[in-house]
């Protein structure tokens, strides 16, 4: 049975590793092979880490695995990762982190989310109610913009 709790320090390899397995497995069709190795060259341990201290991390854990994350980031009101173990995807995993972290905004005074999501996670994103604002670019990676209002 999946639980999701608050994310420790200790959880950032796992975090790191799921990351990068998630993007290489679940972005290939959407990205060419040099781009989705940019783009875990930049995902970094120390990176992890860090964000763990300054951002509102939840995980999801299925029998003491870890199989998903999402983190936003309270200074900017950015839903900055979400991103579920491929072994994992089409179960809830998405939706219910997604569901976590607008309800810890809420309570922290957060009325709308902002995310730049990647091509492949656009159609989850319109599914469960957030909005296209424009296309756009990270470094190499096409990417859009997209808000939700929350509450």
């Amino acid at each position: 049975m999946m639980q999701i709790r608050v994310a420790r320090v200790a959880d950032a390899e796992a975090i790191w590793q799921l990351h990068n397995r998630s993007v290489l497995s679940l972005c290939a069709a959407d990205y060419s092979l040099e781009q989705l190795a940019d783009w875990v060259k930049h995902s970094t341990l120390a990176r992890q880490q860090a964000r763990l201290k300054k951002h509102c991390v939840f995980v999801a854990e299925e029998d003491d695995r870890l199989i998903g994350f999402v983190r936003w980031n309270p200074a900017t009101n950015e839903l900055c990762s979400l991103f579920v173990d491929p072994d994992f995807v089409r179960r809830g995993v998405a939706s219910a982190l997604m569901e976590t972290a607008c309800q810890d905004a809420l309570a922290c005074g957060v009325t709308k989310f902002w995310l730049d999501a990647s091509l492949t996670a656009v159609p989850f994103y319109k599914a469960t109610g957030w909005q296209t604002i424009k296309q756009m670019m990270h470094g190499e990676l096409a990417c859009v913009r997209m808000t939700k209002q929350l509450g």
